[in-house]
């Protein structure tokens, strides 16, 4: 299958994403006796995880190699991305059958040793190559390997029956910290990094360097931010926030090398690339300052104290962060005919996930005072509905270009 097909693919499973969203939030206002609302989270977080944002990042490192080393193979690299598109339709329909049961952990197994195996061909290959996102990719599979502990854990305390609160809830911060903070985060730092190279700026090797490794160092003991809860002694708990600072710093100097690039991005991006790279950007700084501000121990009790705070902050990084820059990424590809049909359902889905994340937001400092936002239920069903749609429209007129067939 040609790469566009995967893109689009992936594409597609963003819409079944936003599908069980608006499920969800419909299942919020009105009865679906027939569908449990905690097994539909489980198979839509997986889903996204797997189906949409693994598979969407797979595909671009394909691209990403094709073009660094044109005499590798590949053949390896799609029959991973089929496998592990099978395994995530199979946790799909497992997850909303039954939640965590022993076929749904088989399909998450099989997903994350999808990744291993991934990782492992990828730096088998990268020694034929010299581009400095390279170091990005091998951290962001690093992460997703050891990620894979966490889910371990919790399939294990599942099948066992054994389950702690601290346990259970310190093994799901562990696998999400470690995929969207590490994996997904770097991933995109690194197609990034190649893009902004093929606009005629490449980051020097010495900055690279310093930039990875602060943020590396921030994201391996960062964790720490996610079980501040947990008693820790008083030199873990500096060390946590010293990585932190060490991660807001190397964030600022990515911030400023873009920043020093924009010049050469007027020349070379569409305005609508520009104004999403701004968009995402947006929201990493955001996520970047929110954590600087968790080692607050008040911040952080709120934080994880309140479930509305929670997903506003998931979204926050998974949604309007990551989806958008690899919405960003798939488009920039030039696989796909740029039309203005193309581009208003990037516009609306753009204004579906900021009203979203807006009024998580509201729900999320309203609950300081234990105050409901009006009408927050069905607006937020509202935005889900304009998601979905924008996503189906997007994926309708995403027509390959036919020099790139």
């Amino acid at each position: 299958m040609h790469r566009s097909f995967w893109l689009k693919f992936s594409v597609f499973n963003f819409f079944i994403v936003a599908l069980l969203g608006v499920i969800m939030r419909y299942k919020i206002l009105y009865a679906l006796p027939f569908l449990d609302q905690k097994h539909l989270q489980e198979a839509h977080s997986h889903f996204a995880f797997y189906g949409w944002i693994t598979t969407a990042i797979y595909v671009l490192i394909l691209h990403y190699l094709s073009k660094v080393n044109p005499a590798l193979r590949l053949k390896k690299y799609e029959t991973l991305i089929i496998i592990n598109l099978a395994a995530s339709f199979f946790m799909l329909g497992t997850f909303i059958y039954g939640g965590y049961f022993w076929a749904s952990i088989v399909g998450s197994t099989v997903a994350l040793l999808c990744s291993f195996v991934f990782g492992y061909f990828f730096l088998r290959d990268s020694r034929q190559i010299k581009d400095l996102s390279k170091i990005w990719f091998l951290a962001g599979f690093f992460f997703a390997i050891i990620s894979s502990l966490g889910v371990f854990n919790l399939g294990y305390m599942k099948m066992s029956d054994n389950i702690t609160q601290d346990m259970y809830l310190g093994s799901e911060y562990y696998y999400l910290h470690f995929q969207y903070n590490g994996f997904f985060i770097f991933s995109c730092i690194g197609l990034l990094l190649y893009s902004l190279k093929e606009a005629g700026v490449e980051i020097s090797v010495q900055k690279n360097k310093l930039i990875f490794w602060l943020m590396f160092v921030g994201c391996f003991i960062g964790f720490g931010l996610s079980v501040l809860w947990v008693e820790m002694p008083v030199y873990i708990f500096a060390a946590i926030v010293l990585a932190t600072i060490a991660q807001t710093v190397g964030a600022v100097m990515l911030y400023g090398f873009v920043k020093k690039t924009w010049t050469n991005l007027v020349l070379k991006w569409s305005p609508m690339q520009r104004f999403v790279l701004m968009f995402a950007g947006f929201a990493f700084a955001v996520k970047i300052a929110l954590q600087l501000g968790s080692t607050i121990p008040a911040v952080n009790q709120f934080a994880f104290g309140f479930r509305n705070v929670v997903i506003a902050y998931l979204h926050l990084v998974l949604l309007m962060c990551i989806a958008t820059f690899l919405i960003n990424q798939i488009l920039a590809t030039n696989y796909f005919t740029i039309t203005k049909k193309l581009l208003l359902g990037l516009k609306l889905l753009l204004l579906g996930i900021f009203l979203n994340e807006f009024v998580l937001g509201l729900m999320g400092i309203f609950s300081i005072k234990y105050i409901a936002v009006p009408f927050a239920k069905e607006v937020l069903l509202l935005c889900a509905v304009l998601m979905f749609f924008a996503i189906f429209w997007m994926f309708v007129h995403m027509k390959v270009r036919k020099d790139r067939l």
